[in-house]
């Protein structure tokens, strides 16, 4: 086994773990840090790279393609035991979410390069077509992957819903049209267009991680004890702080105003991108932290 895991998980009564419903501590605590960096950095470079395509801006493609390259698999190496031996996860792309993730991740490297390079030095032409479209189906793939990776895993019901890497999508473009926000106080990006799309993906998060919260009630137990922890318990304040009022009703509002009064304010703007981006980290800090395993052998009354 190992020794960092032995450090990560809580000690435990003999066959607690079999009887109780027990914490996901592996992605979040500890040296699984690095696994919650990864997965933020996932979905915001895959968001950022398709905004950036709507909007034209070489500089959001660069920066997307370099949060998925140099942040989300630095990190994911940087958890490995050995990163060395980081390249036999891609033997079981047919049956592991881990292979398939990889793989994205490997292929959007490639495509992505491809594509700036293109972009520079052949604009226009089919190649740069041919590359754009692969690089945005990959940027999909991987904004949406780690959504995949959770809803794979059966011993968890809370992360049992196909709405996972939808979510994670919207929460990625969300990052991505905070750093857009961020580049446009110095590139040539209509900030008013950005401001008018960020309500409407806000509204979309809040609405799908509603119906997401929602539909975990009648997943069982133990999703339901991790809704309860999300609404009630240790983890409310960084949903209701982190996820819904720097996340969601600041940014709305600040944008809203800004579109009204039509006059984006630099200062506003940054604080609005900032407070979009902790709506991020926290959402996904929120999903890993109340995640539970069900007892594999249920109590009676």
């Amino acid at each position: 086994m190992d020794p960092r895991l032995e450090k990560e998980t809580p000690i435990m009564k003999p066959y607690e773990w079999m009887v109780e419903y027990t914490p996901q501590t592996n992605w979040i605590e500890g040296h699984g840090k690095f696994i919650w960096l990864a997965e933020v950095f996932g979905m915001l470079g895959g968001g950022l790279y398709l905004v950036s395509l709507y909007f034209n801006s070489l500089a959001g493609l660069f920066a997307g393609w370099l949060t998925i390259v140099a942040l989300k698999g630095g990190f994911h190496l940087v958890h490995l035991g050995q990163p060395s031996r980081f390249w036999r996860l891609f033997l079981n792309p047919k049956t592991s979410w881990l292979s398939r993730g990889l793989v994205f991740v490997a292929l959007f490297t490639l495509f992505g390069a491809l594509h700036l390079i293109s972009t520079l030095l052949w604009p226009g032409t089919g190649w740069e077509t041919l590359f754009k479209v692969l690089a945005a189906i990959l940027a999909l793939l991987v904004a949406a992957y780690s959504g995949f990776v959770m809803n794979y895993v059966n011993g968890i019901p809370f992360w049992n819903s196909a709405l996972l890497p939808l979510l994670f999508t919207v929460f990625g473009i969300l990052g991505g049209l905070a750093v857009i926000m961020l580049i446009g106080l110095w590139g040539p990006i209509d900030l008013t267009t950005v401001l008018r799309f960020a309500p409407v993906f806000l509204l979309a998060s809040v609405s799908l991680t509603a119906l997401y919260l929602w539909s975990a009630t009648y997943m069982g137990p133990a999703a339901k004890r991790s809704v309860k922890e999300l609404l009630q318990g240790g983890l409310a304040i960084p949903l209701w702080l982190g996820v819904g009022l720097c996340g969601a009703v600041f940014p709305a509002g600040s944008s809203l105003y800004m579109v009204l009064a039509d006059a984006p304010s630099p200062p506003l703007l940054v604080i609005t991108a900032i407070a979009m981006l902790i709506g991020l980290f926290s959402f996904n800090y929120c999903l890993l932290k109340c995640a539970l395993y069900r007892p594999l052998i249920p109590t009676t009354t």
